[in-house]
């Protein structure tokens, strides 16, 4: 194959069969690397020849709309692109390094993969603690964990559930917008242009919201924006990169929240993972999972109400090793416990529960 549109269009297809998340594509000393990552694992894909790095920059530059003859500084954009019957959003960032331009390309799906609550993988307990969160008119609920973890996938699908009332004015801020979401009035932010989280939070509370969603949370102004939202009226959800429960309490605390705001505030966690299956594997090489031994994913939760008892701890400052201690004084099922259960149910594997596992959660 030695057209690179042709070429490009071949990986993006291989990408999708794959299941691909991102293909990377790597300047080396002698060649181009290009290697895909699928169920959260990075994997080699392909080389090519030196010779094929510029046309091939130039020719997805071109397609994201960035400046083709910039090549010291990096540049984010993107396109969109046709898989079979579903249409994605292509992601992508550039990164000079010594060998030329590396490019990431993310694939997003424009359509939310999960409709109901029940088809997160939660079970019913945590089902219904999280209605109980979101029928609230009020308060501040967080989904918690590290990037790539499915975050952004259970807040939209808490969104769906909000809307089906449709009584409510639902207001997203997002960096990107990665679903396409019927009924919510979705703002891309943009912070070049002055749009951050913060100055858009700002500017949503003068839209008469009753629910908003901040992407992320990133910094004290953020989160203190969002606090003032909660406690006047708004339902405020929003994501935190924060290991569990516990750690997104004491998190809060390390940013300079006051105690008494956060107990006032926040209604409760949402903390996840997304661990890797096992494969079926019925030949070899096996053609579903090309020998990994794993082939999908599924998601694990610890849902936290902030119940009275946990107010004295926040009061307290109590430290995120205080406060799991009384959690599992409790009978509390923490994402550990979440995680050792799908081993013993032969979903996933030893390896993958040390992979996954929260340091110092026990």
């Amino acid at each position: 194959m030695n057209d690179v549109s042709s070429y490009l269009w071949f990986l993006l297809s291989e990408a999708v069969n794959r299941r691909a998340s991102d293909i990377h594509i790597e300047p080396l000393p002698e060649h181009i690397q290009i290697r895909m990552r699928a169920d959260g694992s990075l994997f080699p894909v392909d080389q090519k020849s030196e010779a094929w790095g510029p046309p091939l920059v130039s020719k997805l530059k071109l397609l994201a709309g960035l400046d083709i003859g910039e090549r010291r500084i990096p540049q984010d954009g993107g396109f969109s692109y046709r898989a079979g019957n579903e249409d994605l959003d292509i992601r992508i960032s550039t990164l000079p390094t010594i060998h030329g331009e590396k490019l990431v390309l993310r694939l997003l799906k424009k359509n939310l993969p999960f409709q109901q609550l029940s088809s997160l993988g939660l079970d019913l307990p945590q089902c219904r603690d999280i209605r109980t969160f979101i029928q609230s008119n009020e308060g501040l609920v967080l989904a918690t964990g590290p990037t790539g973890s499915g975050k952004t996938t259970t807040i939209h699908t808490l969104i769906q559930e909000i809307y089906h009332r449709q009584d409510r004015n639902i207001i997203a801020l997002e960096d990107p917008v990665e679903y396409q979401v019927s009924g919510v009035n979705q703002v891309q932010v943009n912070p070049k242009a002055g749009l951050t989280f913060a100055s858009g939070l700002r500017a949503v509370l003068r839209q008469d919201p009753d629910v908003i969603y901040v992407g992320e949370i990133r910094d004290r102004e953020t989160v203190e924006i969002a606090i003032r939202a909660a406690l006047t009226g708004h339902l405020v959800l929003s994501t935190l990169h924060t290991p569990d429960g516990a750690g997104t309490i004491t998190r809060l605390l390390e940013m300079g929240i006051e105690p008494y705001l956060i107990t006032s505030a926040l209604k409760g966690i949402i903390s996840q993972r997304l661990i890797r299956r096992l494969c079926c594997c019925e030949e070899t090489p096996c053609p579903k999972c090309h020998d990994t031994k794993y082939y999908g994913r599924q998601a694990i939760f610890e849902v936290l109400p902030i119940h009275d008892d946990l107010h004295r701890f926040i009061l307290n400052r109590s430290t995120v090793s205080e406060i799991r201690k009384h959690l599992r004084s409790q009978g509390f099922r923490s994402l550990n416990m979440k995680l050792r259960e799908k081993v013993r149910e032969g979903v996933t594997t030893v390896n993958e529960y040390q992979r996954v596992l929260v340091a110092d959660a026990e």
